[in-house]
């Protein structure tokens, strides 16, 4: 049988007669393979960017997506506020980078930073001829917001929406752009390894949900833009289906990993009404608009005691922190958060601000759960909402492994460094998009579609939970963790906690992992089968995790070590963990300034 892609999903197709071919029900053991020049893992913004330019740049580029296109968990489809870039008299590419690095506490590789928001330059003028419906005037961008760590105003707003809510924008856009590119996409594959040959990509390997099959793909070049490991935590602001599939594919690979210390925590996720759990949009987008006042239970406004100076209004980090310390000590609220007021401002301001925001669905939670924004406080937490850690890259989104890049989330590069400053994250992942596609599709144009490897003990292993008669559950195993994740790798750091969270996750992998089985034994899109490949990946992402976390004996950014509790100018260098000989490695990179210095410039807040 042949394997064909057609209107986003895989078709086995009868080489004698041409008709569709039936699934052999997730039992096949070697499996005929897909081919394309350019094979990009995940489709969200950095993902789709690398896809339509790989196409434009004359090679066939194919996006493999664990999700349906546009409906799947995407960080990008939750962004809120969206863009910085210059748009304002005084402001520059150079202007942004010096910001980037002192919200990153000068972890950043400097000529990452630059060489990737350089290429984001262009994206304002194809966000805007794609569809992306700005508010502007002729050619000029009208009334920018300036966020807390920006030297000047960049975030634009969009036309009728005031700005928010831009991740809707996004998910129409992008995904039209895929079919007017006519890049070929394949849904509901989640891709669990990358396949290798002496040192360089040759393809992935992975399961078709649709089908119950194992899948392989060669291709010249491959791009991983699979997102963040968000939801590797307990609670959080992004899809919780984000479980580091990529970052733990390119890490068994021997794939150079970086900043995995680092996860970026977002304060004001809604924890009730029930219905709003979960959303962080709405909460912060107030809080910045109205400067709203954190309380605890107590009826403290508690930010007095962790910001004496700026109080409430402060970074994400510190707003993050000190929520988390609140909730731990017991002070805080019913439902497990912080209560978020905006009652110390007039009533008819209050009111003109949530108008403006129209008649969103949030709304009508907030109303049926009896809370009154102008009166009463918005339960909120810190949730996980984007992670600076990811594979080591060059100026040219090259891996450690020849052939396979990364970008976005999954393609760190140290370009976040400690800490991110707001609004960067989509401009990254469009410079990285454009650099990513242009590169892998100029190697396809030189290289021979190679043969991939055996891929027998891949679908051996992808098919144990389903064979397994009785076992594990993978829902379960998941749970815990999220809560040694939750409990040892957030806030206050220690020693002890982070060795204490190293043991309990390599005792799952030893005791639980291999003993997975799904109660369900259907083939055709079994979330039990998908959950326990993607607990797999989880135990690898919070080891490399706490690895990091361990090796870093101070606090920086978004990394705080109650044992190490300042910031110590020895460390500014980066820890680099490989998988070698089956067992993770930890080499030291120092970081270099060849932008900025640490001695010329005071800290900003970010």
């Amino acid at each position: 049988m042949a394997l064909e892609v057609e209107k986003g999903r895989l078709r086995y197709r009868s080489e004698a007669t041409g008709e569709d071919a039936c699934g052999t029900g997730g039992r096949k053991e070697i499996m005929d393979k897909v081919s394309t020049d350019v094979l990009i893992i995940g489709s969200g913004m950095a993902g789709i960017n690398a896809a339509i330019e790989a196409k434009k740049n004359g090679v066939e580029s194919l996006l493999v997506n664990k999700g349906v296109l546009g409906k799947d968990g995407a960080a990008t489809w939750m962004a809120g506020w969206g863009f910085s870039t210059p748009l304002v008299p005084g402001d520059s590419l150079e202007v942004i980078v010096k910001d980037v690095i002192r919200c990153g506490k000068f972890l950043n590789n400097q000529d990452n930073v630059y060489a990737y928001l350089k290429e984001s330059l262009r994206s304002m003028d194809d966000l805007s001829a794609w569809g992306i419906k700005y508010k502007k005037k002729g050619n000029t961008y009208l009334e920018p917001y300036h966020m807390p760590g920006h030297s000047f105003p960049r975030h634009p707003k969009l036309d009728g929406f005031d700005g928010r809510m831009t991740g809707y924008e996004y998910k129409r856009v992008f995904a039209h752009q895929v079919r007017a590119n006519r890049v070929k996409t394949v849904e509901d594959v989640l891709v669990t390894d990358l396949l290798c040959r002496e040192g360089t990509v040759v393809g992935a390997f992975g399961l078709d949900l649709d089908r119950g099959e194992p899948v392989a793909f060669a291709a010249k070049s491959v791009i991983v833009a699979t997102g963040g490991f968000m939801g590797c935590y307990e609670f959080t602001s992004a899809n919780p289906t984000l479980t580091g599939d990529g970052h733990a594919a390119m890490y068994r690979a021997g794939v150079r990993m970086v900043d995995m210390e680092f996860v970026q925590f977002l304060p004001t996720v809604a924890v009730w009404p029930l219905g709003l759990k979960g959303v962080p949009n709405y909460c912060w987008d107030l809080y910045i608009n109205l400067h709203g006042i954190f309380y605890n239970k107590k009826g403290e406004r508690f930010m007095e005691r962790y910001n004496p100076g700026d109080k409430d209004w402060t970074t994400r980090e510190k707003l993050s922190r000190a929520i988390w310390r609140e909730i731990k000590e017991g002070r805080g609220s019913s439902h497990g958060g912080c209560y978020l007021t905006f009652r110390h401002l007039p009533r008819n301001l209050v009111k003109e601000t949530l108008d403006d925001l129209g008649n969103m669905y949030f709304k009508e939670y907030l109303n049926e759960a009896g809370i009154d924004l102008v009166y009463d406080g918005w339960e909120v937490a810190p949730g996980a909402h984007y992670v600076q850690g990811g594979a080591r890259l060059d100026t040219k989104c090259q891996t450690s492994i020849e052939g396979l890049f990364a970008v976005g989330e999954a393609g760190s590069g140290s370009k976040d460094g400690a800490d991110r400053l707001a609004g960067a994250a989509l401009p990254f992942c469009m410079g990285q998009g454009y650099i990513a596609g242009r590169e892998a599709a100029s190697r396809a144009k030189k290289t021979s579609l190679p043969e991939i490897p055996e891929t027998k003990d891949q679908a051996a292993a992808l098919l144990a939970p389903l064979k397994r008669a009785r076992g594990e559950s993978a829902i379960e195993l998941k749970k815990q963790i999220k809560k040694v994740m939750s409990n040892c790798t957030m806030y206050s750091r220690t020693a002890a906690g982070l060795d204490q969270a190293l043991q309990e996750i390599r005792q799952l992998r030893k005791d639980v992992l291999p003993r997975l089985a799904t109660k369900n034994k259907s083939v055709v899109q079994n979330r039990e089968w998908s959950d326990a490949l993607e607990a797999a990946n989880m135990l690898d992402i919070g080891e490399v995790v706490a690895i990091g976390a361990a090796t870093r004996k101070e606090s920086r950014g978004l990394h705080e070590r109650d044992d190490f509790p300042r910031e110590d100018p020895a460390w500014l260098k980066r820890a680099v963990i490989t998988l070698k000989n089956g067992a993770p490695q930890v080499e030291f990179e120092e970081v270099t300034f060849p932008l900025l210095k640490p001695s010329e410039v005071a800290s900003v807040r970010s």
